[in-house]
């Protein structure tokens, strides 16, 4: 579980067993927008349901 201080924008964070690219952040409501490219999608999620994971860090947004 993350929160809303911790994220930055265009950080690869987990979301639902899978890599997404933060692309907004909106401290107030606690909720960030991010990219989800194994949907093709962008959507709005709350902080809560995103994970940090060393796995996202790396140059590629896959898992090996």
């Amino acid at each position: 579980m993350m929160q809303t201080k911790n994220l930055k924008i265009g950080e690869w964070v987990e979301y639902q067993n899978h890599p997404v690219s933060v692309v907004d952040i909106d401290s107030q409501k606690l909720c960030a927008t991010v990219w989800d490219a194994q949907n093709d999608r962008r959507i709005t999620v709350s902080t809560d349901e995103l994970n940090d994971d060393p796995q996202c860090h790396c140059d590629s947004h896959h898992y090996y």
